[in-house]
């Protein structure tokens, strides 16, 4: 409580608007800003690398699909977001109004709109591969396949007119960070609150999406439902960090007259939430790096469970064990389309896609998804059961 306290009475000072800026910057917020920036992207790579390495050593990927380049493209925006951040708390941002001169005041402005433009960039990298990733994994039944399209443009659509109108919302554009030159702007209140809030009702739909595929799988307990739905649903942390972000950003626009500090703490969120979302679309796609950490826990600590050995632990997709039904013939569908789908759908390229059944009310698998994220059922490889015998795809 004396923290909050403390951090209210830094953010509402009796401040004398003399227009003197520090003598030294990053100060106030900008200060936290710049430690963000610096600190984040390191984080964001790390993950980024666990995912290619796991795409490249571990399933021996030999091409990439859509969703790794918007990966990489995506954490090289981060990147250039989190270096522009850092230059721009040079240029006044996060210091309180009254901490400002003209010249300070237009760079200032300047600086907001190069790094919003990296801003939504970054939005539309971790949105769009994480709905790419659920596409390819239950992409087979056709409503989810339909939702998350429609997800993708709405997402791709307001983002877009963000981007257009972050400077093109003056005419002329030089009076977004000159105000006082004749002209006029569009409602930087109306565009901020609408962009803000169809930002935080997409990153809850991304999120929820997989929800209503993990709990119509036939896996063996809800545990393992509540662990997919952990693993697929992270999102959940990038829309956390976009509603205090659109909060802070509301406050800032209408409950302040000390718009510029309270933007610093909006300025940091948007840091954390784009490095924030690109985690989450990695985190989904190291499924064979942790079996494959499990594994070797086992074998050093010589732990022994239900299933000890090293075939039920050990992704088959890094170490091929021999099993006893696995065959060309049951590890492809039948039919004159060897490689489609239930449906006529055609797998996405370069993957070996899990084929889904959907009866009405639960979903039942045929073939490994190539993360192995849909593995958790104690299922046998290649949609075999104990029997021997293929699942059915009736009912699809």
């Amino acid at each position: 409580m004396s923290y909050f306290s403390s951090f209210v009475e830094r953010a509402s000072p009796s401040g004398n608007f003399n227009g003197t800026p520090p003598d030294h910057l990053p100060a106030e917020n900008g200060l936290h800003i710049w430690r963000a920036a610096v600190i984040m992207p390191f984080f964001t790579f790390a993950f980024v690398a666990l995912r290619f390495y796991t795409r490249t050593y571990l399933l021996r990927t030999r091409k990439y699909t859509i969703d790794d380049y918007i990966v990489m493209l995506s954490m090289l925006v981060c990147i250039a977001h989190a270096v522009l951040m850092a230059i721009a708390t040079y240029n006044g941002m996060g210091l309180h109004a009254w901490q400002y001169d003209e010249e300070l005041n237009s760079r200032y402005y300047l600086w907001i709109g190069i790094t919003s433009e990296f801003y939504v960039l970054g939005l539309m990298g971790f949105k769009s591969a994480l709905l790419l990733l659920y596409v390819q994994l239950f992409g087979v039944y056709a409503k989810f396949r339909l939702a998350c399209y429609t997800t993708l443009f709405f997402c791709m659509g307001y983002l877009f007119c963000n981007l257009t109108t972050e400077f093109l919302g003056c005419h002329p554009i030089k009076k977004k960070w000159e105000p006082d030159l004749p002209g006029h702007c569009i409602n930087s209140i109306a565009t901020a609150t609408f962009y803000g809030a169809c930002n935080m009702a997409s990153d809850l739909v991304i999120a929820i999406l997989p929800l209503t595929m993990i709990w119509k799988l036939q896996v063996a307990t809800k545990l393992q439902k509540v662990g997919l739905s952990l693993v697929l649903s992270s999102g959940f942390a990038a829309w956390a960090v976009a509603v205090a972000r659109w909060g802070i950003a509301t406050y800032d626009l209408v409950g302040t007259e000390d718009r510029t500090w309270w933007a610093g703490v909006s300025f940091t969120l948007s840091i954390l939430e784009i490095n924030t979302g690109l985690i989450c679309a990695c985190v989904a796609t190291l499924s064979p790096l942790w079996k494959l950490a499990y594994a070797q826990v086992k074998d050093w600590t010589g732990w022994t469970g239900p299933c000890s050995s090293k075939e039920a632990t050990w992704p088959s997709f890094v170490r091929k064990p021999p099993y006893s039904h696995s065959s060309e013939e049951t590890r492809r569908p039948s039919g004159p389309y060897p490689n489609r789908a239930v449906g006529g759908h055609g797998l996405p390229a370069g993957r070996e896609s899990r084929v889904l059944a959907y009866n009405g009310s639960t979903l039942t698998s045929h073939y490994e998804d190539e993360y192995g994220l849909l593995d958790a059922s104690g299922w046998h490889p290649h949609g075999i059961r104990d029997d021997g015998s293929q699942r059915s795809t009736e009912g699809v």
